[in-house]
């Protein structure tokens, strides 16, 4: 097996296994074989690059067309770029190990403003010039897509085009027409005119905006034959084919789950929503159809929840019916269901029962503003009443912790309005059913930042100072109301944010500044840095004020203006003039048509799907009899870099995919009834791990044997099953020592006999005579404990670290 290029670095970095690929379902193909190559990049850790509905859909759409290779890329942590800078390594795929700049399309999905930065150092870790004008035609084209482009403008100097809209016919039209163009020889200004003729593709660069002080005087297509961008919009979700085969992510992701899209675009007028408005027209998957993805991409994937992914899973046609059906279906296979985004109104006694079957997960209630004013003026379609008639289902469900939802900042907020927020938490904590009440009520805090093509696109946002204050005087008054726990986004997080969703080309600049001066993973707290941003403003002489909180007028040439999305700026002026008086207007997706610019969708609900038998879970009893069985396996290659949690949940999902039967636990969560010995070292292989099971059919050593090696990573192989007779003895309890092999090849320190000679002074460790065997020396020891490692730790953590390439667990001592 050939070394992983990453092999001196991934011993020295943090969460390893998120470098190393070969992940159950990869993509492996031959470079000879493929005419374009696709390098789809998520500028986000891995954890949540690998939770990403979008990417899964496209990878497995475009490895599907033969002569296609998409690869995976994700951003490093920052141990991890600085040992890629230290060493001259670059960034590179999780399929292939190739860099960056090999590919032909390198596709970054930008979810969110605070990922600009970590686009830039992701282009420059692999090795691809950053600016599209620094770009040549050897250079890979380098296009952007996601939620955040839809003001592209403040990264428009890095992007050769964007995707605009949904992109399942989009991207595979843009890679067909880039192998034509490699063939032809012809220039990239040639490739991207004929791209642009594409619905969806947006080229930046045939647009130049010209300025009047802080505002943008017009923007001028550079040639009268450039045609003004629209949306790409899928008329039927039947044609966004699920990802049975999509990559099973090592670990546990954020969002650990398998996600069903069942409906796409929401007509709820949300006025703060962009995505309410930039994925318009509703359109719902066929109820049979979601049932059925669901019960097979169950048993492709071994996730045991399943996500009703929406925008408002609960305006889903006949969504009590779905839930209804699929429960039925999953809950003897122990599958359970979360509905996201759920408005107040449609949580109903129903659900909850149906989605109580297996485990309970998590409600959230998004009242998103203290007052019914407030509400009124975004047009958020609930009361108070019905919040609290929502949240007394909940506790009558049974269960004891709760999830709210709001913003401050929202256009006209008074501070009545926040001690509104204040007083529905307050009258929720006193709720009472049966005597039993939430222990727990958390209560989700973010900004409001003003977004392009919503209603509020005009609308300023509100100071950092502002902001700080309310939420101080919040965090201080829910101290003061039983279990009420507040979390949200930053303040200084979001005004940046705030700056970039209405910003223009000319904060390029400042995002290239911010980059070189270290600025990385801006959405995460512990490594954002206002202070880095404010000296990139200053540096490139732009107020960031200018962007954020300056009101937009009326007549204002807004930099998107250039593009169509579908909703129109008449439709948006009009709803904004209805926010300020406080109207509320109607879902058309359930009365008449408001006139938003895009065509009513008459079939839009879909029919219930055909009932199904419930087929309950056995209920345990105390009689009902256990099988136990110990797996021997080994842990090798790329393996080694698993956490025991990453193999733990491995050897989980590998079990649900190989259907064995599989005991599990009581209770409000049940989980499998598994049993491994003691956790390894990242880093360390052994050739000795066990894993003791319970079934709850008696099954044949070998059938488990023969199913688990099929679904397991590579790296993982299980050499021996043995079924276990009472009385039954732990892992631990029988083994009276370790062997452990240390390995010298010489290549870097420390070398074994400093190995011996640190060894040779603890207590319970014994060692044996070194030998070397064509250059290659090698040291058994045999320990009472597995601690080896944490006791070498303590004494010297960087010896100890540099250990873990040479260590390999060879066997266990019985007792």
């Amino acid at each position: 097996m050939t070394e992983h290029p990453y092999a001196a670095i991934l011993d020295s970095v943090r969460n390893p296994s998120q470098y190393v690929g070969n992940e159950k379902h990869s993509a492996v193909k031959s470079r000879g074989d493929v005419s374009c190559r696709i390098a789809l990049c998520f500028p986000e850790l891995y954890g949540i690059g690998m939770s990403h509905l979008g990417l899964k859909i496209l990878y497995s759409l475009l490895n599907k067309t033969p002569d296609f290779w998409a690869e995976r890329f994700f951003a490093p942590e920052p141990d991890m770029e600085a040992a890629l800078r230290k060493t001259g390594e670059k960034l590179r795929s999780l399929e292939s190990h190739d860099p960056l700049g090999d590919f032909d399309i390198v596709g970054f999905s930008v979810s969110t403003e605070l990922c600009f930065t970590e686009i830039l150092a992701m282009l420059n870790l692999g090795g691809v010039p950053l600016k599209r004008t620094e770009r040549g035609d050897k250079d890979p084209l380098v296009i952007g897509g996601g939620a955040s482009v839809f003001n592209p403008e403040p990264i428009a100097e890095f992007f050769d085009l964007f995707v605009l809209g949904d992109a399942e016919e989009v991207l595979p039209m843009l890679a067909r027409k880039t192998a034509d163009w490699k063939k032809s020889g012809a220039s990239k200004e040639t490739l991207l005119k004929e791209l642009s003729q594409i619905t969806g593709v947006c080229v930046p660069s045939f647009f130049q905006p010209e300025y009047d002080g802080p505002k943008i005087s017009k923007i001028n297509p550079v040639s009268p034959d450039v045609k003004k961008p629209k949306r790409a919009i899928l008329d039927d979700l039947g044609k966004s084919p699920f990802p049975f085969d999509m990559v099973i992510p090592y670990g546990q992701p954020v969002f650990d789950r398998l996600s069903v899209e069942i409906d796409r675009g929401c007509t709820g007028g949300c006025r703060f929503c962009q995505a309410g408005m930039t994925y318009r027209p509703v359109r719902e998957r066929k109820a049979e159809d979601v049932a059925s993805i669901i019960s097979r991409g169950v048993g492709e994937t071994g996730f045991d929840d399943v996500t009703l992914a929406s925008l408002s899973s609960g305006d889903y046609g006949s969504i009590e019916q779905l839930v209804t059906r699929v429960m039925n279906d999953s809950e003897k296979d122990m599958v359970s269901v979360s509905l996201p985004s759920l408005r107040s109104g449609t949580l109903t006694e129903e659900l909850i029962r149906q989605v109580s079957r297996v485990r309970q997960t998590g409600f959230t209630i998004t009242a998103e503003a203290g007052s019914q004013r407030l509400r009124n003026v975004i047009n958020k379609k609930i009361s108070d009443e019905e919040i609290i008639e929502t949240a007394l289902r909940v506790l009558a469900g049974g269960w004891r912790i709760l999830k709210l939802y709001f913003m401050i900042g929202l256009p006209t907020e008074t501070a009545e309005d926040v001690d509104g927020i204040l007083e529905l938490v307050r009258k929720i904590s006193q709720l009472r059913e049966d005597g039993h009440k939430f222990q727990t009520i958390n209560v989700g805090m973010s900004q409001f930042v003003p977004k392009a093509h919503t209603p509020f696109q005009w609308a300023p946002m509100e100071s950092m100072e502002s902001l700080l204050s309310k939420k101080k005087y919040l965090s201080e008054n829910f101290r003061r109301i039983r279990g009420a726990k507040m979390k949200g986004h930053e303040v200084e997080m979001s005004y940046i944010e705030g700056v970039f969703s209405r910003g223009d080309r000319r904060l390029s600049e400042v995002v290239l500044s911010a980059y070189k001066k270290g600025c990385r993973l801006d959405g995460w707290g512990e490594y954002f840095r206002l202070d880095l941003w404010r000296e990139a403003f200053a540096e490139c002489g732009l107020n960031p004020d200018e962007f954020a909180l300056r009101e937009r007028d009326a007549a204002e040439t807004l930099p998107w203006d250039y593009f169509d999305v579908g909703v129109s700026k008449k439709y948006l002026l009009r709803d904004l003039r209805e926010a300020r008086n406080g109207v509320v207007t109607a879902d058309c997706r359930h009365g008449e048509c408001l006139g938003c610019g895009l065509p009513a969708n008459d079939n839009v609900i879909q029919k219930p799907p055909e009932p199904s038998a419930t087929v309950e879970r056995e209920k345990r009893d105390e009689k009902r009899e256990i099988f136990r069985y110990r797996v021997r396996f080994r842990k090798e290659g790329t393996a080694r870099y698993l956490s025991h949690l990453d193999m733990v949940t491995g050897f989980s999902r590998a079990i649900r995919r190989a259907a064995l039967p599989v005991a599990y636990s009581e209770g409000f969560h049940p989980h499998q009834r598994l049993s491994f010995g003691n956790a390894l070292p990242v880093g360390v292989a052994s050739l000795c791990e066990t894993l003791d099971v319970e079934m709850a059919k008696k099954t044949e050593p070998t059938e488990i044997m023969d199913a688990l090696n099929k679904e397991l990573e590579e790296g993982l192989v299980v050499d021996g099953v043995d079924f276990m007779v009472p009385p039954y003895r732990s892992i631990q309890s029988t083994t009276s020592a370790t062997l452990w092999e240390f390995v010298d090849r010489g290549e870097n320190q420390p070398s074994i006999f400093e190995i011996r000679n640190l060894l040779e002074a603890m207590d319970g460790v014994k060692t044996h005579e070194i030998i070397t065997v064509d250059g290659v020396s090698s040291l058994t020891v045999e320990t009472k404990h597995e601690g080896i490692l944490g006791k070498l730790r303590k004494q010297s953590p960087t010896f100890a670290l540099s250990l873990n390439r040479k260590l390999v667990k060879r066997a266990l001592v019985p007792v």
